[in-house]
């Protein structure tokens, strides 16, 4: 018997896998719902603020240009958002218990704790064999940071985003990484008058261009840099249990009082490792395993958030899968090193290997370059055009070889085009290779051309 803890990508895959491999599974999940963070609070419930906010976005500007009738402005409303946006849930949730049961798979539901090998449900003891092995992935959680009336009444995180009855008046948004970006987006389509508040710079170490597009796409918002909330407060005072109305804000020896009637902490991920014991950790509480997902008790193993490596769900689920192999025996395969991300705004900017001024992906005699053009207009940016805002695109490339090292796409819908670049990049992409490549038109896709203008200059340069 193979036991998976946490029911998340990692552990869903892995456990599928295993399956399909003739192994006898369970997973014990907390929540009783398959589909970990990504579908009960992340990624899915981000997806669904985001069209309605797009969509909204895109009405302002057909009714800016006259094509619709100004008519009577749209308004969301939370509870019905809400409420739908749950029908949609539990809608996966069940595709993914039935996909659980066709393969065979247990599905335990209870609280789990884990002293070495011996794992605990609700405190009673699981029987098992020495021969037994067992999966932690049990995924991550919203750091909170210890913040003065960080528990006042209208202060939320992203697992606890959907109690938010009406669209705040005045938001405040503590985070400067992907999640505060998007959330502050959303809500100012939504209508909420936005502040961001990073402890250090704003979509830290992302593309420069991307930074750009991103402010770009959210003029109404106040983004503070290199500050610190101080004290939440309520009319009350920040002891009571009352609903937040002010923040604190303290940048080097200024401080300032800004109205807010609601907060959303958005300050990043940690492992959720505090039921383990007996089970090596770093620093940051993140599993410690080897490259064959082995943790330092025997016949545990470890994937996904719970490792501490990369918070993204497809990365969560190659892991599971890698860790799968691992206990079957099988060749545990490589983790790719282009891993390719996004922001979600009402473009998306999708990246690999860009980052913000470093030079990273660089090795010994590499000379990179990097070049852009403006992403060509298309299917949910033609309307656009009339602002000279279609997106961007860039890549950055080893100017001797030709191999392409890192690109970022800000258009309508860059994922797909990045994901595919990505492992393009890992099987060493050459600006040469897409000189007989056919695009399909129309596309918002800038890349391509990029790809075939950037031999062209790269020559040019050589003579």
């Amino acid at each position: 018997m193979i036991t998976v803890i946490g029911g998340g990508p990692a552990g869903r895959f892995a456990a599928t896998y295993l399956a399909s491999a003739g192994e006898k599974v369970r997973i014990i999940e907390k929540s009783g719902n398959l589909g970990g963070q990504c579908l009960k609070y992340g990624c899915m419930v981000t997806c669904g603020l985001n069209d309605a906010a797009r969509n909204l976005n895109q009405l302002a500007k057909l009714r800016k240009s006259g094509v619709l009738d100004a008519g009577a402005d749209a308004h969301v409303s939370m509870q019905n958002l809400w409420k739908e946006l749950g029908a949609i849930q539990n809608t996966i949730f069940k595709v993914l218990d039935n996909e659980a049961n066709l393969a065979g798979i247990e599905v335990i539901t209870g609280e789990v704790s884990l002293a070495g090998r011996d794992i605990y449900i609700n405190g009673a003891l699981l029987q098992q064999s020495d021969a037994d092995k067992i999966l932690i992935a049990t995924g991550s959680y919203p750091i909170i940071p210890k913040i003065k009336g960080i528990d006042l009444k209208g202060v939320y995180n992203p697992h606890t985003l959907q109690s938010l009855k009406e669209v705040p008046k005045d938001l405040l948004i503590i985070g400067g990484g992907v999640i505060a970006a998007e959330y502050a987006y959303i809500f100012s389509q939504f209508g909420s008058n936005v502040t961001v508040v990073c402890r250090s710079a704003f979509l830290r170490d992302k593309p420069e261009r991307l930074i750009y597009c991103a402010r770009k796409e959210m003029p109404d918002v106040s983004v503070r840099e290199y500050t610190l909330v101080e004290e939440l407060k309520s009319a009350e005072g920040s002891d009571s249990s009352g609903f937040v109305v002010s923040a604190v804000l303290k940048s080097g020896k200024n401080r300032e009082e800004i109205p807010c009637d609601a907060v959303i902490v958005a300050s990043g991920l940690r492992p959720r490792s505090d039921n383990l014991k007996g089970i090596a950790l770093d620093d940051n509480g993140a599993v410690i395993v080897d490259d064959r997902f082995r943790t330092n008790v025997d016949g545990v193993y470890a994937a996904g958030d719970i490792t501490g490596k990369v918070f993204l769900t497809p990365y969560a689920r190659m892991q599971g899968i890698a860790a799968a192999k691992s206990i079957l025996g099988e060749p545990v395969p490589k983790i790719p090193e282009y891993i390719p991300q996004s922001v979600k705004l009402f473009y998306e900017h999708t990246f690999c290997n860009m980052s913000s001024g470093s030079s990273e992906g660089e090795k010994a005699g590499e000379t990179m370059r990097e070049f852009s053009l403006p992403a060509p207009a298309g299917p949910g940016s033609i309307w656009s055009v009339s602002e000279r805002y279609t997106g961007s695109s860039s890549i950055r490339v080893d100017a001797k070889s030709g191999t392409v090292k890192g690109i970022h796409l800000s258009s309508p819908s860059s994922g797909t085009v990045g994901a595919y670049m990505a492992y393009l990049m890992e099987k060493s992409l050459n600006v040469k290779d897409f000189g007989s490549f056919l695009e399909v038109h129309p596309s918002t896709d800038g890349l391509y051309m990029l790809v075939k203008y950037g031999d062209t200059l790269l020559t040019k340069e050589t003579k």
